[in-house]
């Protein structure tokens, strides 16, 4: 269970000398680290053979860290973080070394790829789900332009299962918390033909009655969690040489909407920031502390609030692939992914998250894709090289709708269709130039297009009669009087659709002038797709200030430069990898708030730091782990929402620092062996507004959670108990403004988790 903790981790480099000093004192050294394989090149490899920042967590190291859900490993992955508007199944937006895109529109995709068993999943509200029976999770930082290609400008998660086996096993594991919950998960593994066909099955389910509490009369607890997920395999041995990896996925997720808290707030300096509004201040003429409507939230309770609507997330994500291997001969393997996967979402939320149906918004949509991937795989004495085709087709079916109208405004009721059709072709190749001299060289081309149809109606007559009287004229986007916006190829044109082409790749260069320590220098080139707004559009200007010219947002294009190194020290006690990076970043596409409207654009952005990964075991029953990343972000010419000038800002959910720590200890105890793991994390500064408004910050916290569990000498049994949070820390885990001038006067804020009490029984078989 030692090698359980040891995830690929970083430190400064004083803690890193601080710890060498003690592994060379200690008296009683432990056994050498586990070598942890992965997959970051599409082969199997060492982690310490791999020219690329990688971090990467087996799947014993998952149980022991207590991940349950994809957005977990954020919290002790470098220059990794995460933002999720406003529920606990909602989507997910991952940032690596500041690149991501915080937008929640479901015809959207993110700059940082996730993949499940070498799938790319583009839909990004089939993302949050429970990670259960995992062989190991990657992720890979830095443009990954030439072998996964598909929108990894920033790099990509990867969640990879195990797989089905030989002996018959399984495991089943309950925990029970706080908040009423009660989680399962369990697999069941083995042949079904002996030496040709094998099975596994795995299930998960987590319930939870909803930690944040609703005082309005009759209302139901936020942030309820109910949720399932199963996964089956097959896998047919044909021949000895070619075998058929076959899985079917499906995961529901029927919750309560997550919690915003309400903070009145305040437009300042011409609109260009935000403040919020003190408990004696009556700005908006309603009532001292309050918003434009007349509430207040003033309890101090991030994990409370007052919210009227019985709002729900409903998510199914589901879908079928299968794998070919075929070992063709010595040195060439050819491999097949076929993939489909469909995800269904529904999300109602409390907007203004006080006692009145004042805003209620209602975003639904489905997403199919299909995917196909081909590739030789070959290998000579000093040659490796592969080259492929893939294929991504994918549907969005969208309908928001956004209810005003007890504030007498509007009913926004918005359709959109999105296709997207893909192809590329890829190879990359390894060279070993001399003994300790490897080059690199990887180039991908893609074709990609992508078209829109969108309509927005009023549908209360309000904008009819704006028209009649001349306030609202008509327009080729706006033909018809209770039309808010009509995009399509008849009414805009080619502003409708995205034809595009590009080439990415990479060239790296390897030296390894010992065993133990490799150094490496690389270029990368990755390039994220153009897309379209597809939020409540309006060109009347009264609720959002769209035009045809601002719904098409251009591709995005970033050089990467990195340095590396990975070394293994003190025969096998210890690692330590670090890297150091510049990134030139082209038309990167950001995300703004105008009015009741979200809108992406494109700028220019410039980005560097670095990672220390360092893992130990220094002596018998300890093992360390430490990460630091050191980030700076910054996004070129954003304009102010007041006055209109260019300045440059923090870029979204992009740290200075963040720094996560793990200890854990081992002794014999009761036949068994008894362990105590604490972990922390901290964040320095984050905004998660790109306009850097001064309450969209969170100042910055450090969250620590704890871990005691006994594991029976057989290792059948395992019985655990943690506290999550355990300093019950407060922190702001996102926000949205709604205070700008002529809006509604407060800021959405979420917080992150309470302090969490649990424990759970697992009993593996075999």
């Amino acid at each position: 269970m030692k090698a359980a903790v040891r995830a690929s981790s970083a430190t400064p480099l004083s803690l890193a000398v601080s710890l060498t000093c003690a592994v060379l004192a200690a008296p009683a050294p432990a056994a050498v680290l586990e070598e942890l394989v992965v997959t970051a090149q599409k082969r199997e490899q060492s982690l310490q053979d791999v020219g690329v920042s990688v971090t990467a967590f087996s799947g014993e190291q998952v149980r022991e860290l207590g991940f349950t859900n994809t957005v977990d490993v954020v919290s002790f992955t470098p220059g990794l973080n995460y933002t999720v508007p406003n529920a606990e199944g909602s989507q997910i937006n991952f940032f690596l070394r500041g690149v991501g895109l915080n937008d929640f529109a479901d015809a959207n995709e993110n700059p940082v790829g996730a993949y499940f068993d070498e799938v790319y999943r583009g839909a990004m509200g089939g993302l949050h789900l429970q990670m259960f029976d995992m062989d190991r999770v990657e992720v890979l930082r830095g443009p990954q332009g030439t072998l996964y290609g598909r929108n990894t400008t920033g790099g990509l998660v990867h969640f990879i299962s195990k797989k089905p086996t030989d002996n018959f096993e399984g495991y089943g594991q309950v925990s029970v918390g706080e908040y009423d919950q009660v989680k399962f998960e369990g697999a069941v593994s083995g042949p079904l033909v002996k030496d040709t066909l094998l099975g596994r099955l795995s299930v998960a389910t987590n319930n939870d009655s909803g930690y944040v509490d609703n005082r309005f009369p009759g209302g139901q607890d936020y942030n309820e969690t109910d949720s399932y997920a199963g996964r089956g395999q097959l896998l047919w041995r044909a021949t000895e040489d070619a075998e058929v990896l076959f899985k079917v996925h499906h995961a529901r997720n029927d919750s309560a909407v997550g919690a915003w808290q309400h903070q009145t707030s305040l437009a300042i300096d011409g609109g260009d920031d935000r403040r919020n509004v003190g408990p004696t201040e009556d700005p908006y003429g309603t009532c001292p502390g309050c918003d434009a409507f007349g509430y207040v939230d003033s309890d101090g309770d991030p994990w409370a609030g007052d919210y009227n609507r019985d709002g729900t997330v409903k998510v199914e994500a589901s879908g079928v692939s299968g794998k070919i291997d075929w070992q063709i001969r010595d040195g060439l393997k050819l491999v097949n992914i076929l993939a489909f996967d469909h995800v269904d979402r529904l999300q109602e939320e409390d907007t203004d998250a006080g006692p009145n149906p004042f805003i209620e918004p209602t975003f639904g949509a489905n997403t199919d894709q299909w995917s196909e991937e081909f590739r030789l795989e070959g290998e000579a004495d000093r040659t490796r090289w592969i080259a492929g085709y893939y294929y991504y087709n994918n549907h969005v079916d969208g309908h928001y709708t956004l209810n005003l109208t007890n504030l007498g405004f509007v009913f926004f009721d918005a359709n959109y269709g999105q296709q997207t059709n893909s192809w590329s072709v890829f190879s990359q190749l390894e060279y070993d130039l001399a003994p300790k001299w490897t080059g690199i060289v990887g180039i991908r081309y893609t074709e990609e297009e992508k078209v829109l149809k969108y309509t927005n109606f009023e549908t209360t007559g309000l904008y009819a009669f704006l028209t009649g009287i001349g306030v609202a004229p008509l327009t080729p986007t706006r033909p018809l009087p209770d039309a808010a916006f009509v995009f399509n190829r008849g009414t805009a044109g080619d502003l409708a659709e995205h034809d595009k082409s590009n080439v990415t790749g990479k060239i790296e260069l390897d030296f390894r002038p010992t065993d133990d320590l490799l150094l490496y220098a690389s270029f990368s080139r990755g390039v994220k797709s153009a897309g379209f707004n597809t939020g409540f559009l309006d060109e009347t200007f009264i609720f959002a200030s769209n035009t045809a010219n601002t719904i098409p947002f251009d591709d995005e294009t970033l050089h990467a430069y990195e340095l590396g190194f990975k070394a293994t020290l003190f025969g096998g006690l210890a690692r330590l990898n670090g890297s150091g990076f510049y990134y030139d970043y082209m038309d990167f596409q950001t995300f703004r708030f105008e009015l009741l409207n979200a809108v992406i654009f494109n700028t220019d952005a410039e980005v560097y730091g670095g990672e220390l990964e360092l893992q130990a075991s220094p002596w018998e029953g300890w093992d360390f782990a430490f990460g630091l990343s050191l980030l700076d972000a910054t996004a070129q010419d954003i304009p102010a929402p007041g006055t209109g000038t260019v300045r440059d800002r923090t870029m979204v959910a992009a740290p200075d620092v963040t720094f996560n720590g793990l200890a854990r200890y081992e002794w014999p105890m009761l036949s068994g062996t008894m362990a105590a793991l604490g972990k922390f994390h901290y964040q320095s500064e984050t905004f998660y507004d790109i306009q850097n408004y001064s309450n969209a910050r969170e100042n910055g916290y450090i969250v620590g959670d704890f871990r005691l569990q006994w594991t029976s000498q057989d290792d059948h049994w395992q019985i655990a108990g943690f506290v999550n949070n355990v300093a019950d820390e407060e922190y702001k885990t996102y926000s949205f403004d709604f205070a700008g001038p002529g809006l509604f006067g407060f800021n959405q804020e979420a917080y992150g988790k309470p302090r969490w009490f649990g424990g759970s029984l697992l009993y593996r078989w075999e």
